[in-house]
């Protein structure tokens, strides 16, 4: 992205005022005849805080950042770009400097600050209306599609840093400036990286739209397809769905090599947790669809991995407990019944919704096997 984007100024864009008998004039043209770039560095470093009011200090701000870009001092480029946007709030190519700096520095809230200035201030440029004099159509052109580079490249700044960024807050708030400013953009699948808890700290529906927008082009996103399963089944909706999703999980973190973003601990505790995950929420779907049996093995399957989560344990407890009383009877089955009696006097020594259904469960298996 870096080598898409030429420089968005061919001339200067602000003007000097030089008023030869004004101290600032008299520095001004000093600038101007100085032949020798440290010199003139100085010089221009000089008018900058002795004048900053001075009508022509966005001049001396705009030829100050090139200088900084060339040596690599981000921090300065930071600066004076935001220094010339203070003046002069509509210059696009002062924020993309900026922008591009932040990026270079690796500084995650400046990244978001410049990129979404960047955006925003390139969103109006393309909506300029085409000049009507010929002689100022080429510069028109020239600026629509600078400022449609940008756009691109602010949204992918925005997606690139939000995949590597390791604070989950500060992710959230980069991908959140890039849904705000184009829900469709391309590269929010660059974002995928994030693990499903980290995509459940945005506001659930956000979170859900950008899973599904990335599951249109990567299906087998483990991320993505949890994050959907879940929110639906916490939802009550399209219950098909969450099973379809379960089930691809867990076919997904069979086959699926180790990322080389990850340890080999790091992927074996992920691959556990996201099995448990999706055995568990299959169990629940086919509890509630009526396939007992099938219930009762993914919900067996998934105890282990979803020990530390006792809203699910309690969920399954109950499935399990209720699966088993159903199976008895169907099956004819006295041990059956036994495991019901030991899931539901599990699930009923927890707090939670569903414990006093399991408090009924063991009552009809106390009437109809005499199991306690």
């Amino acid at each position: 992205m870096a080598l898409l984007l030429a420089t968005g100024a061919l001339a200067d864009r602000h003007k000097v005022d030089v008023d030869p008998e004004s101290e600032d004039g008299i520095l001004l043209q000093r600038i101007q005849q100085e032949p020798l770039p440290a010199r003139k560095q100085a010089l221009l470093e000089k008018f900058a805080t002795q004048f900053p009011q001075a009508t022509s200090i966005a001049w001396v701000y705009e030829q100050l950042v090139p200088i900084y870009k060339q040596a690599k001092d981000y921090q300065r480029v930071i600066a004076y770009a935001n220094a010339l946007l203070a003046v002069d709030p509509n210059d696009l190519d002062s924020a993309d400097d900026a922008l591009r700096a932040a990026e270079a520095a690796n500084a995650t809230e400046l990244i978001r600050i410049f990129a979404e200035r960047a955006w925003d201030l390139a969103s109006k440029t393309v909506k300029t209306p085409k000049p009507s004099d010929p002689d100022d159509l080429a510069e028109w052109k020239r600026q629509a599609d600078f400022a449609n580079q940008v756009l691109s490249y602010s949204e992918f700044v925005l997606a690139t840093q939000a995949a590597k960024e390791p604070d989950a807050g500060k992710r959230d708030q980069l991908i959140q400036a890039l849904v705000a400013r184009n829900p469709q953009s391309k590269y929010l699948p660059n974002t995928k990286k994030q693990t499903v808890t980290e995509m459940a700290r945005l506001a659930p529906e956000k979170a859900v739209q950008l899973a599904e927008k990335g599951l249109v082009d990567d299906p087998d996103n483990e991320d993505f397809l949890m994050t959907v399963a879940d929110y639906d089944l916490n939802q009550e909706k399209d219950l098909p769905q969450v099973l379809k999703y379960a089930l691809r999980i867990l076919e997904v973190m069979r086959r699926k090599p180790k990322p080389a973003s990850l340890s080999a601990e790091e992927w074996e505790k992920k691959k556990a947790k996201f099995t448990g995950w999706a055995n568990w929420m299959a169990g629940v779907v086919y509890g509630k669809q009526s396939r007992y049996a099938l219930s009762d093995r993914y919900l067996r399957a998934a105890l282990a991995s979803i020990k530390e989560d006792s809203r699910m344990v309690a969920a399954a407890y109950f499935y399990l407990g209720y699966d088993n009383y159903i199976l008895a009877g169907e099956l004819r089955d006295l041990n059956r019944a036994m495991e019901a009696a030991k899931f539901s006097k599990l699930c009923a020594g927890m707090d939670g919704p569903f414990r006093s259904l399991a408090l009924q469960n063991l009552k009809a298996l106390k009437t109809d096997y005499n199991v306690q």
